[in-house]
């Protein structure tokens, strides 16, 4: 399930979205038209997608400045997220439409991509604002009958307890409720990976995950431990991102350097059993050189740190990133090409619905179906 802001915001989720206002002329358009009553310029909804991917692109830009670019690791965002978009619900829209189920006016259309332009990490978690309503909205009222989240009317979402169409409009979830997603809850609230309920995020200085809610946006979850499942503490990108070159670092508490370095493990003292930690400037090992693993990969862009075991593994060369097909590198980090993902082990190439999958990842819908095909996350089919 998706609210309806979040798919004509983009939002993948990242994870991580309207329903739309009828225009001027009184009926539904699919195509918006030239221009209409409402005086500005018609965006028609076939280009919405590549607009809504600039839009919230910029937006996680200006919540998460450097970081942002960092975890992207040379993936092309509005790329990416205009193919999430394509690959969601939006290709049922126009029938939707059709069918008077939901009501698009592509002259209110620019104000929605404004507003969504605008985000910052404090509105980054509002949902379903009246600029993107007026733009997107569907007539299906509360308790009425549904196939997508669009179809409801407000900020509301499609739910559906047996999976099967058709589902019931519900308004947005409150703190408690089960959840599958960000959108699903009401606005402020996040849906927790591990509990699956919409919570209230985790705030600077708190515990986050592992029984404590996630960091809200703009922040890290610094030093939880996957092993042990013991819960981090939440700290902003400049609290993490502090660290300057030259300088000892920890990329395993997550204490880590400034943008343009890498934290890479320096040495092993045999008597503390631990490993030393440095920053150095990104980019320092040239390809097929020697280097020294790290966050983010030291060496050349495109290449990663291949290492050996053992000891060994605090020494390797740069090495060209593994392509699709590939087994997937692991250094530090698990490694392939911008752009592919590790799925099971191999890297893979993201993959439009219709096309065979091996998992969720590999999916721009992030769901790869029973039948071994990626498709569209829908409330109910």
């Amino acid at each position: 399930m998706r609210s309806k802001e979040c798919v004509l915001a983009g939002l993948l989720a990242l994870g991580l979205g309207g329903a739309c206002g009828g225009n001027s002329s009184g009926g539904p358009s699919g195509d918006g038209g030239p221009r209409n009553d409402s005086g500005g310029p018609s965006l028609p909804l076939a280009d919405l997608p590549p607009k809504l991917a600039q839009a919230m692109c910029a937006a996680f830009q200006n919540c998460y400045g450097p970081l942002f670019d960092l975890f992207l690791n040379g993936v092309d965002c509005v790329a990416v997220t205009e193919q999430r978009i394509r690959n969601s619900a939006f290709p049922l829209f126009q029938g939707e439409i059709d069918q008077g189920r939901i009501v698009y006016d592509g002259t209110k259309a620019q104000a929605c991509l404004d507003e969504l332009l605008a985000r910052t990490c404090a509105t980054m978690l509002d949902r379903d604002s009246d600029a993107c309503l007026a733009a997107l909205d569907g007539t299906v009222a509360l308790g009425g009958a549904c196939t997508l989240d669009e179809d409801c009317k407000g900020q509301a979402i499609c739910k559906s307890s047996s999976g099967t169409c058709p589902g019931q409009c519900v308004p947005l979830l409150v703190a408690g409720q089960p959840c599958d997603q960000d959108s699903d809850c009401q606005s402020g609230l996040q849906c927790s990976s591990e509990t699956k309920l919409c919570v209230v995020p985790a705030t600077d200085g708190q515990p986050c995950e592992y029984t404590a809610p996630p960091c809200g946006p703009g922040l890290l979850c610094l030093g939880k431990d996957d092993t042990k499942k013991t819960p981090g503490t939440c700290r902003t990108i400049a609290a993490a991102l502090s660290v300057p070159a030259g300088a000892a670092c920890d990329a395993t508490n997550s204490t880590l350097c400034q943008p343009g370095s890498s934290c890479i493990a320096d040495g092993f003292d045999l008597a503390s059993v631990s490993i030393s930690w440095l920053c150095v400037p990104t980019g320092s090992y040239p390809p097929g050189g020697s280097c020294k693993p790290g966050f983010p990969e030291a060496c050349a862009s495109g290449y990663y740190c291949q290492t050996g075991s053992g000891l060994a593994v605090l020494t390797g060369t740069c090495a060209v990133s593994p392509a699709a097909g590939q087994p997937c590198a692991g250094s530090i980090n698990t490694q392939c090409q911008p752009g592919v993902v590790c799925v099971y082990g191999t890297c893979q190439n993201l993959a439009a619905n219709g096309v065979s999958c091996t998992g969720d990842a590999m999916c721009y819908s992030e769901k790869c179906g029973t039948s071994g095909g990626c498709e569209a996350k829908l409330p109910c089919k």
